[in-house]
């Protein structure tokens, strides 16, 4: 059995501004890296084999705070990244609602009838998420694994191993910065254990 524990980024600048970043990146806030920081103290008895993470410097920053004082081999992983939100990388929420409000409001509320024409689609995310974590799986056998990637991402990764449709994706827990989701490999079968938890910052 591999066990994975998928940890979002912590809050960057752009977040706390509502601008969305997608490919794009900015950096970790104090409060983000503060989050980080105690998420670390409590992953510390975990014997993680391997880390993998988004080639993102937002999670690139928080996976160095994660594995600090450990000896892991940690692989930067593009298929990790956040979804690709074309022109709307860079823009904030209230931007992209007085240029784009019914597709915005489809992404955000209806996400089966969202059309991806200058984004990335929910189903391409979700294809490139699993077949990394399947590929890790594969290699590590019977080990814990450490991965740091995005929000959209890590709940395409949920939906999937749920086998819920796209129309149920933003189905609570939000998945907030520095918060854990631990999903299983066992044999061809993937079990969900936890979703977006906090108790670091508890």
């Amino acid at each position: 059995m591999t066990t994975f524990y998928l940890v979002r980024h912590g809050e960057t600048q752009w977040n706390q501004e509502q601008r969305l970043q997608g490919w794009l990146d900015s950096p970790l806030t104090e409060n983000g890296r503060a989050a980080a920081e105690r998420l670390h103290k409590q992953l510390q008895q975990i014997p993680f084999a391997a880390a993998y993470c988004s080639s993102s410097g937002r999670a690139r920053e928080t996976m160095a705070i994660l594995t600090a004082n450990r000896q892991l081999p940690i692989v930067y992983e593009d298929d990790l990244r956040e979804i690709y939100l074309g022109e709307w990388q860079g823009h904030t929420i209230e931007e992209i609602m007085a240029t784009n409000k019914l597709d915005y409001e489809l992404y955000t509320n209806y996400p089966a009838q969202f059309i991806a024409t200058h984004t990335e689609s929910f189903g391409a995310v979700t294809e490139r998420a699993m077949f990394t974590l399947k590929k890790i799986a594969a290699q590590y056998r019977d080990e814990s694994i450490l991965i740091v990637s995005h929000a959209v991402t890590i709940k395409c990764i949920i939906n999937a191993i749920l086998q819920h449709s796209i129309s149920e994706l933003w189905t609570a827990p939000y998945i907030h910065g520095t918060s854990v989701t631990v999903i299983e490999r066992q044999a061809q079968q993937w079990l969900v254990q936890d979703i977006g938890n906090l108790h670091h910052l508890q």
